[in-house]
């Protein structure tokens, strides 16, 4: 038996000698907004009438079984802030809005294949199975409008988990022996989603479950909400990642 474990121990040592670790990780935050604007002589209407913010962190750590596989697990947490401006009559130090702040996590274990090469391009396709949770979020709406003024702050009514599997093509390139980027094209992809969607706050109680409703997705880059949960940036993704 001891000559068993010592064969298995010297085989995953010379297995790890020739592998090599990969992190990486991608790293995304941007905002917009839009603007009316409406000149009369009483008062001035100066009115944002919708901004966002999206930031994104994903960090994710690989491990090279030989030239054409990679094994490895990636995080993912993304939070977005909403503002919808009602009325915003700046002349008068009056506001009416309402904000909403959500976000994702999602964890993915991966494989990944390299199936072509071309100079310092590496082709690749990489199967996901990953779980997504989003909360219910926090909404928060005010009014100072004379005769309107409320400052209410509340849980949202939905929340989503996602279990979900893509294939989703790529391609790596190599910088350095120490650094490369990755693309992904998610436009190609096919991908299966277990959606389940929990309904709150009908009735009296607003935490009291009201719903629950499971769907399931299945296609070529399946799009549907749960798109959230996959944590996709568009269309296409950049990743940069360091070997050693």
């Amino acid at each position: 038996m001891k000559k068993v474990f010592l064969t298995l121990a010297l085989v995953a040592f010379a297995f790890a000698a020739n592998a090599q670790f990969v992190i990486g990780g991608q790293l995304g935050f941007n905002t917009n907004g839009s603007k009316y604007t409406q000149e009369s002589a009483n008062p001035v209407w100066d009115s944002p009438v919708a901004k966002a913010m999206n930031l994104t962190i994903a960090p994710s750590v690989g491990y090279m079984l030989n030239d054409n596989m990679q094994v490895g697990l990636s995080l993912e947490y993304t939070l977005t802030n909403t503002t919808n401006y009602n009325r915003a009559v700046y002349a008068l130090g009056q506001e009416e809005w309402a904000k909403t702040s959500n976000s994702v996590f999602t964890i993915a274990p991966y494989f990944r294949y390299y199936f072509a090469q071309a100079g310092d391009f590496n082709f690749f396709c990489e199967a996901t199975l990953g779980y997504g949770i989003m909360g219910r979020g926090n909404n928060h709406d005010y009014s100072n409008v004379p005769g309107l003024s409320y400052d209410n702050e509340y849980k949202g009514v939905n929340s989503m988990n996602v279990l979900m599997f893509t294939i989703i093509p790529g391609v790596n390139y190599r910088f350095s022996e120490n650094f490369s980027a990755d693309c992904y094209i998610d436009l190609a992809g096919l991908a299966f989603y277990n959606i389940t969607t929990k309904t709150y706050g009908v009735g009296a109680d607003p935490d009291a479950l009201f719903s629950t409703d499971v769907n399931n997705v299945f296609g070529l880059v399946a799009n549907t909400s749960a798109q959230d949960l996959n944590a996709h940036l568009g269309n296409f993704r950049i990743g940069f990642n360091y070997h050693f």
